[in-house]
């Protein structure tokens, strides 16, 4: 049986039978899921609103990790149970058969639950850090401070002596030392930065919230948007843009690891899963649910709270 979870409208799933994937022959791969966590985005496809159109008839899910179950005859790099981690969507199913170029293989002893998490967070916090272009001694500010993504660019910005200033909307338990979001709050970033200049700002919220960022950096200072948790579309004073030297970036994931080829974005999950397991984060987990229970799974999701709903692809 490979039971599979649906978009069907109006910000609701359904559980379906999906095919039978058939033996694996040449490149493709068989993969057993295993687990897979309800992402922001796939809150986002389901209520219609994510950036890309995606198909109906697919199924959902961002991220995911699974078994290998059997290779075809011109993979020599991967065999049955190998821990493997899905480069594309549509996991929230008990079975995939995909090319080998769409998987990335993980060390043994790795937690099939962190790896299913994997994905997204970290590459997008890697990413937006090199397209900020930070140098050692530099600071950056980011709202949206208590999400997964912040978590990721406060690790990753530490080895590179980047100090991080955070930002929240309301006081959140993971960051406590976070600023919150309003009036005055260049002032309050300028000695939070510690006298270091704010070169990047990184945007989830958009909004008046843009507004707010971009006033806190240095002259020819870079704001990066990559989220719109606000729903609104950004608000920036123009002189921000015309004295300040501002500069405006949008970011997308997947359009950014499609310009870095499939050798750049293996390289890439190479180092973050090398740097996982020398300092593993243990990124939290609300509940952990069994596919059946997709509805439910998906409504606590919704209810936000630290850390990520997964669902039990075995189950």
């Amino acid at each position: 049986m490979n039971r599979a979870v649906l978009p069907c409208g109006k910000g609701r799933v359904r559980l379906a039978e999906a095919p039978a994937p058939s033996v694996p022959r040449n490149d493709e791969v068989l993969v057993r899921m295993a687990y897979a966590p309800v992402n922001p985005a796939d809150l986002l496809a389901i209520e219609g609103g994510y950036s890309f159109d995606l198909p109906h008839d697919q199924p959902l899910g961002a991220e995911g990790a699974g078994l290998v179950e059997a290779v075809g005859e011109a993979v020599a790099d991967l065999r049955p149970g190998d821990l493997v981690m899905v480069l594309g969507r549509g996991n929230w199913c008990a079975m995939r058969l995909l090319p080998r170029r769409h998987l990335i293989a993980l060390p043994a002893g790795f937690d099939p639950v962190q790896a299913a998490m994997l994905r997204i967070n970290p590459p997008t916090a890697h990413l937006l850090l090199r397209h900020a272009g930070v140098l050692p001694g530099d600071a950056i500010i980011q709202n949206g401070a208590g999400s997964v993504v912040a978590h990721w660019v406060r690790t990753f910005a530490a080895r590179m002596d980047v100090k991080v200033v955070d930002v929240v909307g309301r006081p959140h338990p993971a960051t406590p030392d976070a600023l919150l979001d309003g009036d005055g709050l260049a002032e309050r970033a300028l000695a939070a930065s510690g006298g270091r200049p704010v070169r990047a700002a990184l945007d989830c919220v958009a909004g008046a919230a843009t507004d707010r960022l971009a006033s806190c950096l240095a002259p020819g200072g870079r704001l990066l948007l990559f989220g719109h948790l606000s729903g609104k579309p950004i608000q920036v004073r123009s002189q921000l843009l015309t004295g300040g030297g501002l500069s405006i970036l949008g970011f997308s994931l997947r359009p950014a690891e499609e310009a870095m080829g499939v050798e750049g974005v293996h390289a890439m999950f190479a180092e973050l899963a090398a740097l996982h397991a020398a300092d593993p984060p243990s990124l939290p987990v609300r509940a952990i649910v069994p596919l059946s229970r997709a509805e439910e799974g998906i409504a606590l999701a919704r209810t936000g709270g630290g850390g990520r709903v997964l669902f039990d692809l075995t189950q």
